[in-house]
């Protein structure tokens, strides 16, 4: 039996958790406790996630999480896939919640629940298994129901751009070639291209090898960076983006940061056009005081045209922030998204063209 649990309350739920927590102690488990540590007010939602979290990852099987009434607990932690949190407020709704529901979570209510009643509580529903039979065929049902929910689609704009021969590239990169080496109409049993392009065309992402030596390739770039919550900002009629302009958005707590500008209409062009948007140096530096995982424009390049030394690229690629650049945003509305971005794993590249799409949340 794993004798591990977490714990998490807001400041209503403290004094209870800290009396369990002993409880839970002396019965031989390791307690580990993400929060809070008093009962100076807080937001319960932050504490609860940190709990639940640990619990849809599978990082532990069980956990007790308490706040004033029990219902705020119930709703944040049973928004996270896998989580059954039962809020409980005797010993027989523990029991049935355990042996009906095989619930991972247990709430409890500070306000509503004296310490000797929850302490009942606890003990019946760490010492209730789950009865199985019937109700793991609900459980599954239940598992099914939350799966379709995940899978549900919503607007996802394709944000990538085309590669075809013509098509702009960066001045002294390759231009674009697509060559026919096999034809159906020329009697051959398949269609089989040659594709002839650069590392950087069209939409595509920079690794940190791009400018700093010795650094990682693209395919060791970190899923992470490239794939979860993301902030769209627009900045239509900015020419250089910088700190100040930056700082009139709330991005605290931002992984992911896509900025839109004019320069989806110039990626229209033949040439390359130098008057484009860019990210200035000290915009540069914020951005990695606030510890983004990835940064995409709406250009070919993210940085002033010719810019000597490249200090952006350096900065941010230095700091491990992955570029995404050639971003298709004029049609898309400012707002939090889901980033998919997907870049081809070329061993040891510099960068690597990409697909990427922006799923509505």
């Amino acid at each position: 039996m794993d004798k591990r649990i977490i714990v998490s309350s807001d400041h209503a739920g403290f004094e209870l958790k800290e009396g369990i927590k002993v409880f839970l102690e002396d019965n031989g488990y390791q307690v580990d406790d993400v929060g809070t540590d008093s009962t100076d007010p807080v937001d319960y939602p932050v504490f609860t996630y940190k709990a639940a979290e640990k619990i849809s990852s599978g990082e532990y099987n069980r956990g007790i999480v308490f706040c004033g009434t029990g219902q705020g607990d119930a709703i944040v932690a049973n928004k996270l896939p896998g989580v059954r949190a039962a809020l409980c407020w005797d010993m027989f709704s523990a029991e049935l919640s355990r042996s009906h529901n095989d619930s991972n979570i247990l709430v409890l209510g500070g306000w509503m629940l004296g310490k000797k009643l929850a302490l009942e509580i606890v003990r019946v529903w760490l010492n209730t298994p789950f009865s199985g039979g019937r109700h793991r065929r609900r459980l599954q049902q239940l598992k099914d129901i939350e799966m379709k929910s995940c899978l549900r689609r919503r607007m996802v704009y394709d944000i990538s751009l085309p590669i075809y021969p013509g098509m702009m590239v960066w001045p002294g990169d390759p231009t674009v070639s697509i060559d026919s080496i096999n034809s159906i109409a020329d009697g051959d049993s398949s269609n089989v291209s040659l594709l002839h392009i650069g590392s950087h065309t069209a939409t595509h992402v920079d690794a940190p090898i791009h400018f700093i030596k010795n650094a990682s390739g693209v395919d060791s770039i970190s899923p992470d960076a490239l794939m979860g919550p993301a902030r769209l900002i627009q900045l239509p009629e900015a020419k250089q983006i910088n700190r100040s302009l930056l700082e009139n958005f709330n991005l605290k707590g931002v992984s992911r940061l896509l900025i839109g500008t004019g320069n989806s209409a110039l990626l229209k062009k033949e040439q390359v056009d130098t008057g484009y948007a860019y990210i200035t140096e000290d915009a540069a530096g914020y951005l990695v005081e606030l510890g983004i995982k990835s940064l995409g424009i709406d250009y070919l390049s993210i940085e002033e045209y010719k810019k000597e030394g490249h200090p952006v690229h350096n900065t941010l690629l230095g700091a491990g922030i992955i570029i995404i650049e050639g971003l298709f945003l004029s049609d898309v509305p400012p707002g939090d998204y889901e980033l998919l971005c997907l870049p081809l794993k070329i061993k040891g590249g510099d960068a690597a063209p990409a697909r990427v799409f922006l799923r509505e949340v």
